[in-house]
């Protein structure tokens, strides 16, 4: 099955965007609407967060006296709206993001079971349930195709890139830039060689300038809080100041946890916007990598990746002399292609004859079968001579007078002092009687009779000596 790390921190933005839906709309006397969540209120004032985007939110502080009205959206319609866009699409997530998705449906169900919304809502979380079955078992949908578990293994790699590339174009477009980087940076250490680098280059480069704006306005702003928090600790009561305190202290101690967090894990640092610590890494990082990505070679890359389209194609039309001479240019241009590795081990497997398998193949006439040893002529030792081979078979049970053999002239086996001898490339095979069984059935049948005829001899004297 297909993993990318750090799953929980490249798709935050689905949590944010649920916990930061859009509820209520309030329209000045001036003309301006203000879509925002209503946080509190006074008499004579009302306190607004204003999403700036996935990540950053903003607080706004209006009079009561200039407002003209406020549309407030029911709570499960200001929830269906953070959830709405959860449709499963054209190819299939990271395992880790469909247990974020199936949570926030089953959540919106169990809160709001008697909204309107709620079949549709049931329609998408059945969708994503069964897409999850399909991923957990190693298939993988990719623009609306779904591949075995085997064919998603060999192209691991292409599949793996496309899908965060995926997460890291839907975390910019919700305005979670940071949650993009981090995409980024999982392409970059586990997908390096996809064919989507080239595109998530141009994305983060993009996405940076954005990324150090907001960040030097958002610096700016939690200056601001932090002289009206000072200046809230300072008019407080003495009893009220301790416990305020105690407050922003366990949110600055959240916020250096999640800093280190990511630091730890070699990700971008969380876009908290109180924490002015956390925004000053992100501004020290913007420029060195601003930088370094300039310095990828986007272009090579491209070229490289319409190359190995290039030696596909003549892959697939069986010239493998032609695929294999562009390889050569595939790889030169960009040493990472993992589609140029996966190709020429193709085509060096396909070069490969098949191995045959001997007991499907039929033995030649004349050879033992497989399994059976080759008897071969015995090699005897300087002037020895041979034992004189018969043609007789033994005698069988129930006839102990079978007449004697004949003996059958044999050509002695010339001596020789080396024990290897050129061997026929195929013989026939040999006489039961010039195998070692047939030789030692011989050998018996020869002391039978001999026995016989000695025992004829001395009944024979026996009976001359009685006549006499």
């Amino acid at each position: 099955m297909l993993k990318t790390p750090c799953l929980s921190i490249l798709f935050v933005s689905l949590g944010v965007l649920v916990a930061g839906a859009l509820a209520d709309t309030v329209i000045l006397k001036s003309g301006e609407r203000i879509e925002a969540t209503i946080s509190s209120e006074t008499p004579t004032e009302m306190t607004l967060e204003i999403r700036v985007s996935s990540g950053i939110t903003d607080q706004r502080v209006i009079k009561k006296a200039d407002v003209v009205k406020v549309d407030r959206v029911a709570p499960d319609e200001a929830a269906y709206r953070a959830i709405l866009h959860l449709l499963p699409g054209k190819s299939s997530l990271l395992a880790g993001q469909y247990d974020a998705i199936i949570k926030a449906l089953q959540g919106f169900v169990g809160q709001y079971p008697e909204s309107t919304h709620k079949a549709a809502v049931l329609a998408a979380l059945t969708a994503f349930e069964g897409e999850k079955k399909r991923v957990d078992a190693g298939e993988v949908k990719l623009d609306g195709l779904w591949l075995t578990r085997a064919e998603a293994q060999k192209q691991r790699v292409q599949i793996g890139g496309a899908l965060t590339f995926n997460a890291m174009k839907t975390a910019n477009a919700n305005g979670d830039a940071i949650g993009a980087l981090n995409a980024f940076s999982t392409i970059e250490k586990s997908f390096p060689g996809a064919r989507v680098m080239p595109e998530a280059v141009d994305l983060a480069r993009q996405i940076l300038p954005g990324l150090r704006a907001a960040t030097l306005r958002t610096i700016e702003s939690a200056k601001v809080l932090k002289i009206e928090r000072e200046k809230g600790f300072a008019d407080a009561k003495v009893q009220d100041r301790a416990e305020l305190v105690a407050a922003f202290q366990r949110e600055e101690a959240r916020n250096d946890a999640a800093l280190a967090a990511a630091t730890t894990a070699n990700l971008w640092p969380p876009f908290i916007a109180s924490s002015e610590k956390g925004l000053n890494a992100i501004l020290a990082k913007i420029t060195p990598e601003s930088q370094r990505l300039e310095k990828i070679p986007v272009a090579p890359m491209r070229a490289s990746i319409k190359l190995a389209e290039k030696a596909q194609t003549e892959f697939t039309a069986k010239d493998y002399a032609a695929a294999t001479e562009t390889l050569k240019e595939v790889t030169k241009l960009w040493t990472a292609n993992e589609m140029a590795t996966r190709l020429t081990a193709q085509i060096a497997e396909a070069k490969t004859p098949p191995k045959v398998d001997p007991a499907a193949t039929p033995a030649p006439a004349g050879t033992a079968p497989a399994g059976v040893a080759k008897a071969t002529p015995a090699v005897l030792p300087p002037g020895a001579t041979p034992m004189p081979v018969t043609s007789a078979a033994p005698p069988t049970a129930g006839s102990p007078t079978a007449p004697p053999p004949v003996a059958e002239s044999s050509s002695p086996v010339p001596a020789t002092t080396s024990a290897v001898e050129t061997k026929p490339e195929a013989e026939a095979p040999r006489p039961f009687f010039r195998t070692l069984p047939g030789a030692i059935s011989i050998v018996v049948g020869l002391a039978v009779i001999l026995g016989a005829l000695n025992v004829f001899n001395k009944l024979r004297r026996r009976s001359e000596e009685t006549i006499e």
